[in-house]
């Protein structure tokens, strides 16, 4: 396989910058080629308000993993597989059902499965509360490689609080031993006013590596956030031989607070107003930054 490629199933949008529509461009112009499935076809992100369209049935979801199959062995066809937001439990269910016999297949080198296990933000789940399990399920099966949770998704799938650096270490600790999954990275976490993204990659048995950098907060929510950090996530992954380390989040994080100040600074130049939200990140017109060298890392610290 000379060709960096990679299986992407979250949702689609006709119009802005979430799901796939947030990932397959940014992996396209980082050299990926990308195979899309889409598990909703809405017309825009809920976010504004009103949308149309429908979520992709467990049939269809079914349906278009099937026809990839017969057109190449996953083992074979991908380096990655990502899934993201899913909005019913039986789509998960099927997406499950195709993955796992991959991944039971003798003697192949299998593709680094990342989950993105979108279930809310701010307190709130915007996906049916059956679709929590099915992440614990995944997890479970003893083949994902990394997850990328917010703090939110994090406390709801690790049944904790974050209130402290404390909370974070043994969270953390605890989750590897019970689901075994070697890579973690919370991508935004507030301790003490301050907000940081945070890693976690398991080592030797006794003795994890923990480590986070300084978030730069903007008061204001971007729509499509978290699936172009996982996007960039992915794709510093891979090419850092499929290992989380400080290098890793010291290449992502900074492209992706490029991208967000400067969505940030067109919305207030087009409406006059400082935006609380931003619906649509510039995406397209700052991919420049996708492809500028990673940071030194030297704001890294580390949880003993």
């Amino acid at each position: 396989m000379t060709n960096k490629s990679i299986l992407s199933i979250l949702s689609h949008v006709a119009h802005g910058y979430v799901g796939n529509r947030a990932t397959v461009f940014p992996l396209q112009y980082c050299g990926w080629d990308v195979d899309g499935v889409n598990t909703t076809n809405f017309s825009n992100h809920p976010g504004y308000g009103r949308f149309a369209g429908s979520a992709s049935s467990p049939h269809l979801v079914d349906e278009l993993l099937q026809g990839l199959k017969e057109i190449g062995n996953f083992n074979e066809v991908y380096s990655l597989i990502l899934t993201g937001y899913t909005p019913s439990a039986g789509a998960m269910q099927v997406i499950y059902d195709h993955l796992i016999p991959v991944y039971a297949q003798q003697g192949a080198k299998h593709p680094a499965w990342i989950v993105d296990p979108v279930l809310g933000d701010n307190g709130r789940l915007y996906v049916p509360e059956d679709v929590v399990p099915m992440y614990k399920k995944y997890f479970g099966s003893g083949h994902v490689s990394l997850i990328t949770p917010n703090q939110f998704e994090f406390e709801v799938l690790s049944d904790t609080k974050l209130s402290d650096w404390s909370d974070v270490r043994s969270a953390l600790v605890e989750f590897h031993r019970q689901y075994h999954i070697p890579y973690v990275v919370i991508s935004s976490v507030v301790i003490d006013g301050e907000m940081y993204s945070v890693g976690f990659a398991a080592g030797s048995k006794d003795k994890p590596s923990i480590f986070y950098f300084p978030v730069p907060q903007i008061d204001c929510s971007f729509n499509g956030c978290g699936d172009l950090f996982t996007a960039l996530v992915a794709n510093a992954f891979y090419n850092n031989n499929r290992v989380l380390g400080p290098e890793v989040l010291a290449e992502v994080l900074p492209k992706l607070a490029k991208i967000l100040r400067h969505s940030y600074d067109a919305e207030l130049a087009a409406t006059g107003q400082p935006p609380s939200v931003v619906r649509d990140i510039r995406v397209v017109s700052l991919r420049h930054h996708l492809l500028e060298p990673a940071g030194d890392g030297s704001l890294v610290k580390f949880l003993d």
